[in-house]
């Protein structure tokens, strides 16, 4: 290990965390010196190939590793539990999308980071690119004048074989359905673009196509606290993955993006355009078809807050924006998983 290295454990050897665990090879200043996995094979491979210690049980691996920090790549519905008993640890934690389905244990695991002094972060890459950033800027800015119309469209393909491929995918207490896992990141965008949702003024969701106990369609209409309204309209049945679309209008101009990637920044009476020149890359047809230049920042920036002592760029008070927003859709729409 490299002298200094802030030592990290990171948990759930899945899709997700097989790219995490390529990632954190190019961090400066960080070093997976721990990998858990419940399937002793996966955690054995990770440990072979990145010279980690592999576990099979979380709390074997926070009792016995020495850990600064857990990256938690497991199922959503895990990710609060496994946190605050990092937090408690002392260890900072980091959780992939999205920070847990239930806001009340989200709320739990950001209290635990906060009386622990740790740090929290989430990954949410759709905020995290330079153009991105840049037109967050300009909104709050004004440049776009009052915010109207808030909306976005996830519109994507998976089949049944990939609900099949894992017991908890789909389920309302570890998954969620289209909302809590594809179109979180956008939900996500909104509010960090318009802020956070007062209200679910209508929500429909429902099972459409797949065999699954939690959504693979939805629509809603949001109130903002701001006074802008919108629509996000989400599917996993939209072969062969249609799109991914974000809308935000102003009195004074509009602003378009597809995933991460800034289409068009337009305002009126004024020469601005700062639209990525980035491919569009995103999973709207395969989950392992993603950009990872976002999750590589976050990482990168999770090491570096720590070794400043700042906020991360998406903290845990962040984060919860979006799981607030998804929470009020549901219960408007009365669906089975309400949170609390």
């Amino acid at each position: 290990m490299s002298e200094g290295a802030l030592r990290v454990g990171l948990v759930g050897y899945g899709v997700i965390g097989i790219y995490h665990l390529d990632l954190w090879s190019k961090v400066t200043g960080a070093e997976v010196v721990a990998v858990c996995d419940v399937v002793p094979e996966r955690a054995q491979e990770a440990a072979a190939k990145f010279g980690s210690e592999a576990y099979y049980d979380y709390g074997d691996m926070l009792a016995r590793a020495k850990l600064d920090a857990v990256d938690i790549c497991t199922p959503s519905g895990m990710h609060a539990e496994q946190g605050i008993l990092a937090a408690e640890r002392g260890l900072h934690v980091l959780t992939e999308k999205p920070m847990d389905i239930d806001l009340a244990k989200a709320d739990r695991l950001i209290e635990s980071t906060e009386r622990a002094k740790v740090k929290l972060a989430c990954i949410f890459q759709y905020r995290v690119g330079p153009e991105a950033r840049l037109a967050k800027q300009l909104i709050d800015d004004g440049k776009l004048g009052r915010l109207l119309s808030c909306s976005a469209y996830v519109k994507w393909w998976r089949d049944q074989s990939y609900y099949d491929s894992g017991a908890w995918r789909g389920t309302w207490a570890l998954d969620g359905g289209v909302l809590s896992n594809q179109a979180v990141h956008s939900v996500d965008q909104l509010c960090y673009f318009c802020g956070p949702v007062k209200e679910a003024e209508y929500a429909y969701v429902t099972t459409t196509a797949r065999k699954i106990e939690a959504e693979d369609f939805a629509i809603a209409v949001l109130a903002f606290e701001n006074g802008a309204k919108g629509v996000v309209e989400a599917t996993t049945c939209a072969y062969p993955g249609v799109t991914t679309r974000t809308e935000i209008i102003g009195e004074k101009g509009s602003a378009s993006l597809e995933g991460p990637t800034v289409t068009s920044f337009k305002v009126l009476g004024e020469e601005i355009d700062i639209a990525s020149e980035t491919a569009k890359v995103d999973g709207r047809a395969d989950a392992r078809d993603i950009g990872l230049t976002g999750h590589a920042f976050q990482l990168q920036d999770f090491v570096d807050a720590i070794r400043e002592d700042r906020r991360p760029f998406v903290t845990g008070r962040d984060a919860r924006l979006a799981v607030d927003a998804l929470t009020k859709i549901y219960r408007k729409a009365g669906a089975p998983r309400l949170g609390t």
